[in-house]
């Protein structure tokens, strides 16, 4: 895929990355200065020289008993037997937080990890080995490919696809990965590694492989859905302009919920279990068979038609007529069927509905992207749950390809969506004010304190930084005024030499609370109000505010140290980032901070 306008720049090579619970993808572009970039894809991997053209490999390691990785993808499932140790399967699943649990994940058992194996170790192995063979690919295909590689190896950039309901601690996990894999250094620029929502990758692939540049008009609001293999994304744009570039703003917050493609195997599963109860058929073996057989093609072909499926999963002498089983076959009905998605396609539409609702039902076109939208049973149910809105359903036949893998490099190239929809309610905790007036805070009168300057503060208020839905441009900074406060007798030069500390939380629901704590007086995170959770924590050098720091009298004419400060966070990018800001003798000066995101494993 070329993307019409020259780079300008540094020579270099860009990966993109979308590791599926499923199916994993790469793509590539190999930058040069006044040259129009083409993005290409991973179409060779081992275990499927016979697959021509196919850029997707299962997302699968087997190990042995002593815990070592023996062959991945498509050669890992070669031996499914269980002979060559177990099989890591559905690992993305460990890392997907709570708040993304749904009607169809609940209840879901996720394949357990190898014994005195972890999931960061699962994913080094992983990523190194297709990092291996993606550059060998790179290598081999490109017209002196080896030279080309020395010379950009140290220069290579990488784009990692990510759920939309993934946050700060799913980020750092990779981050950790990335370098433990060696797909880059220790110490590397930050730069270097990137994050992009599935849906926002996939919208670059959508309007790329549909001529969006056609359909698309100034003002115009489109859906795009993301359905993989674990998760379904929604996110909903209004195109702003065309020309001279392209520009997307999200309209209202993405969704993310847990009902792809695995729940309606592990659905259809339990279906066959309960159908076979009390038949010889039931055997784990069969069942086995039998799934083999509907994930790769009952699933895939089901388009809600009355007619009946049928599944060749063993021999000719195979027969139960009572269980519907006939030579080998077993014959489903279109009801059985559709019941292997009831449970996926209901939280699909909710989600959807939802994401509608945040912009009062306004959507011209719904275009759909990933591999479980080429479902013809999916859009048929997508089509007539909307059919009143008049929208138009725009879909990408090329099941070869994978979506949030090429729409990642072409991510890095046009970066479209200029202004972004927060998910959450997001802040911190402070100290504020006492006010006898303020219904809040008499509730909580016996919390209030005298601080430093001699001023009556109660708290911690939860401070809002940006409001869930709400729109923030990508390059548009928030600002929020601090200040850190100590007694006189305060040792400042010991004092300084610690970091400060910001937390930073998120609030899910409607209606972001007062207080950012809970009655009990605890003000440890385990006390935090319902709903409210701890995503990062921001931390800054005081000490290079000593120019900046006073000495005052409180009203009660106790001294005081005192820093005024201000904290300027950018939320419209793909990731969190933040700068201190301060005035010394009049002059402004800042400094990146650091965002230590929770850890998650």
């Amino acid at each position: 895929m070329t993307v019409a306008d020259s780079y300008l720049g540094d020579e270099k090579v860009v990966f993109g990355f979308d590791i599926g619970t499923t199916q994993t993808a790469v793509s590539f572009v190999h930058l040069q200065d006044s040259i129009s970039p083409h993005v290409r894809l991973v179409t060779k991997w081992p275990g499927q020289e016979d697959v021509s053209g196919d850029c997707k490999l299962p997302t699968l390691v087997r190990y042995n008993d002593q815990g070592e990785p023996v062959s991945y993808g498509a050669e890992a499932l070669e031996n499914a037997s269980g002979e060559d140790g177990p099989l890591a399967k559905w690992f993305k699943l460990h890392l997907h937080p709570a708040s993304m649990k749904t009607n169809a994940g609940a209840g879901l058992e996720i394949p357990p990890l190898p014994r005195g194996v972890t999931l960061k170790q699962v994913y080094t192995h992983f990523l190194r080995y297709i990092y291996a063979h993606t550059t060998a690919f790179f290598r081999d295909q490109s017209l002196d490919g080896q030279t080309i590689w020395d010379r950009v190896k140290d220069r290579v950039e990488i784009v990692l696809a990510v759920p939309n309901g993934w946050d700060l601690p799913q980020q750092t996990f990779l981050r950790d990965v990335v370098v433990l894999a060696g797909v880059l250094p220790p110490g590397h620029d930050p730069k270097r590694l990137m994050f992009v929502s599935e849906a926002e990758a996939s919208v670059h692939y959508g309007l790329m492989h549909t001529d969006g540049d056609r359909w698309l008009k100034p003002g115009m609001k489109f859906c795009v859905l993301d359905a993989g293999g674990s998760t379904v994304d929604t996110t909903l744009y209004k195109c702003t302009a065309i020309t001279p570039k392209l520009e997307l703003e999200e309209v209202t917050a993405s969704d993310c919920v847990q009902a792809g493609s695995v729940f309606v195997d592990r659905d259809a599963e339990q279906m066959l279990r309960m159908k076979l109860e009390g038949s010889k058929f039931s055997d784990e073996e069969f069942i086995k068979e039998m799934m083999v057989v509907f994930e790769r093609k009952t699933k895939r072909k089901f388009d809600g038609s009355p007619d009946a499926s049928v599944i060749a999963f063993g021999r000719a002498r195979d027969n139960d007529p009572g269980f519907s089983i006939s030579k080998g076959r077993i014959t489903l009905t279109s009801e059985e069927v559709e019941m292997a998605f009831q449970n996926a396609l209901y939280d699909i539409n909710q989600s959807f509905q939802h994401v509608l609702e945040g912009a009062n039902g306004e959507c011209e076109s719904l275009l759909l992207v990933g591999g479980f939208s080429e479902s013809p049973f999916l859009r048929k149910v997508l089509r007539e749950k909307n059919d009143h809105r008049g929208m138009t359903t725009i879909s990408i036949d090329d099941g070869t390809k994978k979506a949030a893998a090429e729409g990642a490099a072409l991510w890095y190239l046009r970066q479209a969506v200029v202004a972004r929809a927060c998910r959450s309610h997001f802040g911190t905790k402070m100290m504020v004010t006492f006010s006898g007036t303020n219904e809040r805070h008499m509730e909580r009168a016996s919390d209030a304190y005298v601080d430093k300057d001699g001023v009556k503060r109660i708290g911690p208020h939860f401070d809002v930084w940006c409001k869930k839905h709400e729109i923030i441009r990508a390059t548009e900074p928030r600002t929020f005024q601090y200040s850190q406060r100590w007694p006189h007798t305060q040792d400042m030069n010991e004092r300084l030499k610690k970091p400060y500390l910001l937390p930073v939380y998120a609030f899910d629901d409607t209606d972001a609370p007062y207080f950012a704590f809970d009655r009990s007086g605890n003000r440890t995170d385990g006390h935090l109000v319902q709903g409210m959770r701890r995503v990062c924590t921001i931390s800054a050098d005081m000490s290079a505010l000593r120019g900046s720091m006073t000495l005052s009298t409180s009203t009660t004419g106790e001294k005081y140290y005192q820093i005024p400060f201000s904290v300027k966070v950018y939320f419209g990018q793909t990731a969190l980032s933040a700068e201190l800001c301060w005035k010394e003798n009049g002059i402004e000066k800042k400094t990146v901070l650091q965002v230590l995101p929770d850890s998650l494993l």
